[in-house]
């Protein structure tokens, strides 16, 4: 039977996998990054508003 290891990699193996190789990728991450961040804060506003029983919103 084989020995099966996890191994947790540390902060720079991490880096190096998330960044983008070229500035054409680095520009595509940017940007959905942004979009990530307004669709987010946008659902959390649906949801106050909501909360709040201001239902006119949907």
């Amino acid at each position: 039977m084989a020995n099966i290891t996890e191994r947790v990699p540390d902060d720079t193996e991490i880096e190096a996998m998330t960044s983008p190789r070229s500035a054409k990728g680095a520009e595509n991450l940017q940007h959905k990054r942004q979009i990530k961040r307004r669709l987010e804060d946008f659902l959390e506003q649906a949801q106050l508003r909501k909360a709040i029983g201001d239902d006119d919103f949907f």
